[in-house]
């Protein structure tokens, strides 16, 4: 059997990146591929399928420094100075290249892989070395790669001024001749073309509704004992954010819409956020907790976070996953809360409409590719408004409404975004001469 790598600086986590990774793995499988996986990161994985290169992790320490450095513009005015720290930045970023251009070409070869599916290494800089080694290693090898991209830099603020702009406009993407592009998003597809005249492919992401028919997620018992782990009553309501807590997901709506909503029901209602913050994050997620205090709002975070007291308070801590996993969360949840400002394409969307749970989304650029379906959600543009508060509360207290709204997402998702689909397009791919 023919052996793909799936190449991304993290895998096997609970982010966007990992889980359709994980996805596009079980399409390589049915087209007779197997994957092997190669990062920097798997969350504790072990496996022989999974390769660990550490450089590749955009939070080892010396691709953070290159980072920093190359996103950092010098104030001096000293020219000589400025382009003497750009010619060492150079210099180190050369260097651990090479080292991990070495280490994947080593794995590469050894395990005779003959395809590459590239996980966003080549359209975000988190790790500048690794997206120019991957595309080096195409261009020589003549190995045909599929490079997914999730988002590039320039939609991203932080990556807007640099000392490497030549390397972003040749490395991030890369133009090759055995490179096969794919986008999630139909603005991508265009910004794409219009910046370096790359015909990319579209496809969505998706939900695989074999899930489904796992018996855990028709189980009154599981949900029951979720629910009773989290100490929520029968009366009470679990709403999910199903996302990390960092600034662009603006949980803080989702904290105010629980919050004016729990007084229209006269309900009890949980907010249960399952994903981590990152370190560059930590003040915007103080921010968050000190808001979900303010307002009062009954908040249950996933992860333990050290050196903050949540005693005496409406937060509580409940490590979920030791017990239980994330579409147990879904199945269990009332309604799914998505109030993000920006997105490579939001899979929460999908997973609450297979769920047939509500969903209260702010309307995201991307989001229309999706809206255009004819799906029917709690739509917010940036305001809790009394709009979306007048349909939320008919949602939950309308038991009719709510099933017909919920069947009906349900049937579009299952339409458009099923593996079905997604294996098609890569079989297309995998099977175009180059």
């Amino acid at each position: 059997m023919d052996k793909i790598a799936i190449i991304s600086t993290r895998l096997g986590g609970i982010d966007g990146v990992s889980i359709e990774a994980n996805k596009w793995a079980d399409a390589f499988i049915k087209l007779g591929l197997e994957p092997v996986f190669i990062a920097g990161d798997f969350n504790k994985k072990n496996s022989a399928k999974y390769i660990l290169i550490e450089h590749m992790d955009f939070n080892h320490p010396e691709i953070i420094e290159i980072k920093e450095q190359a996103f950092t513009r010098a104030a001096e005015n000293n020219i000589k100075e400025i382009n003497s720290k750009n010619f060492k930045l150079r210099e180190f970023l050369e260097k651990t290249k090479d080292l991990i251009k070495t280490k994947i070409n080593s794995e590469i070869k050894r395990l005779d892989v003959r395809y590459i599916s590239i996980e966003n290494a080549l359209s975000l800089p988190l790790n500048i070395p690794l997206g120019i080694a991957l595309a080096e290693i195409i261009s020589e090898n003549k190995i045909k790669a599929i490079t997914r991209h999730h988002d590039f830099y320039w939609e991203r603020k932080e990556f807007l001024k640099s000392c490497i702009e030549d390397i972003l406009i040749k490395y991030f993407p890369p133009v090759l001749n055995n490179l096969n592009h794919v986008v999630i998003n139909s603005i991508a597809q265009k910004s794409l073309f219009l910046r370096k005249k790359i015909q990319a492919v579209y496809i969505p992401n998706i939900f695989d509704f074999k899930l489904l028919n796992n018996p855990r997620y028709q189980s009154l018992k599981i949900k029951k004992d979720l629910r009773d782990f989290l100490d929520i009553k029968e009366n009470d309501f679990l709403f999910l954010q199903p996302t990390r807590i960092i600034r662009r997901k603006n949980i803080e709506r989702s904290i105010d819409f629980v919050n004016k909503l729990s007084l229209i029901l006269e309900k009890i209602i949980y907010l249960l956020i399952t994903g981590l913050t990152e370190k560059h994050e930590f003040k915007y997620f103080k921010e968050v907790i000190d808001h979900a205090k303010k307002t009062g709002v009954n908040l249950i975070l996933c992860n333990d976070y050290k050196n903050i007291n949540f005693k005496n308070s409406n937060i509580k801590i409940k490590k979920v996953f030791k017990l239980f996993n994330i579409y147990d969360v879904y199945n269990a949840c009332d309604m799914v809360t998505f109030p993000s400002d920006l997105e490579g394409f939001g899979n929460p969307v999908l997973e609450a409409s297979a769920f047939k749970k509500p969903l209260f989304v702010n309307n995201y650029p991307v989001l229309k590719d999706i809206l255009d379906k004819g799906f029917d959600f709690i739509l917010i543009n940036k305001i809790v408004d009394e709009k979306c508060l007048k349909k939320a509360a008919r949602v939950m207290l309308n038991s009719k409404y709510r099933e017909k709204v919920t069947d009906k997402n349900f049937k579009i998702v299952k339409k458009y975004f099923s593996s079905d689909y997604l294996i098609m397009a890569l079989e297309e791919i995998l099977q175009k001469k180059r």
